[in-house]
C-alpha cells in the first residue's frame, strides 16, 4: 500500500507539473512575438520635436546664414533643455551679429542653465548695453543673477525691467521676482 500511495503522490504531483507547463504555454501564445519584445510608443511630442529639428536643419543646409531660421532651431533646443546645442546655435548666430540682442538673452539664460552662471551674466550684461531698452535682457539679467544667489544685484537689473513697462508680461515677471527678493532677504 505505501508503494500505490507513492505512486499515485508522484502521479499527483506530474499531473500538476505538466499542467502548470500547457497553461503556461497558452499564456505565452496568446502574446504575439511583436508584443513581447516591441518598445514602448515614443511620446508624439518628441516625434514632432524631431521632425521640427530635421526640417529646419534641412532648411538652414540650404541657407546656413539665415538668422531666423538659426534662432528657432537654437530655441528648439532651448526649450528641449538641450541647452548645449542651443548655445551652438546662438554662438553661431552671434558671428553673423555680435549685436544680436535677442540671440545674447537666450545664450545667456542658456549659459545659466547649464551651471555657467557668471558666463551668462556677463553675455546678459553685454546684451543690456547693446540696446539699454531691452525689457527682457534686464528681466534675464535680474533673473540670472537672483538664481546665483546674487540678490543685490539682481535688484536694479529687475527694477530697470520694471520700470521699461510695469504692465506687461515682462515687467509683472520682474516684479513677481523682485518681491520674492525683497521677502526672503
Amino acid at each position: 500500500m505505501p508503494d500505490l500511495v507513492k505512486k499515485i503522490t508522484v502521479g499527483i504531483a506530474i499531473f500538476f507539473i505538466v499542467f502548470v507547463i500547457l497553461v503556461t504555454l497558452k499564456e505565452k501564445k496568446t502574446t504575439t512575438p511583436e508584443q513581447q519584445y516591441s518598445t514602448p510608443p515614443v511620446p508624439s511630442s518628441l516625434l514632432n520635436l524631431d521632425a521640427k529639428e530635421r526640417e529646419l536643419k534641412a532648411i538652414i543646409e540650404k541657407d546656413p546664414q539665415n538668422r531666423d531660421l538659426l534662432f528657432q532651431l537654437g530655441a528648439l533646443y532651448f526649450e528641449s533643455n538641450r541647452f548645449q546645442q542651443a548655445i551652438e546655435i546662438y554662438q553661431r548666430i552671434l558671428k553673423i551679429n555680435e549685436r544680436d540682442v535677442d540671440t545674447l538673452n537666450e545664450l545667456g539664460l542658456a549659459l545659466h542653465y547649464i551651471g555657467k552662471s557668471a558666463e551668462g551674466v556677463e553675455v546678459l550684461k553685454k546684451a543690456t548695453t547693446y540696446d539699454p531698452s531691452h525689457q527682457r535682457a534686464w528681466l534675464s539679467l535680474g533673473f540670472v543673477l537672483a538664481s546665483s544667489g546674487r540678490t543685490e544685484d539682481a535688484r536694479p537689473a529687475l527694477k530697470k525691467a520694471i520700470d521699461i513697462n510695469p504692465g506687461n508680461d515682462v515687467g509683472k515677471e520682474a516684479q513677481r521676482i523682485l518681491d520674492i527678493i525683497e521677502k526672503t532677504g
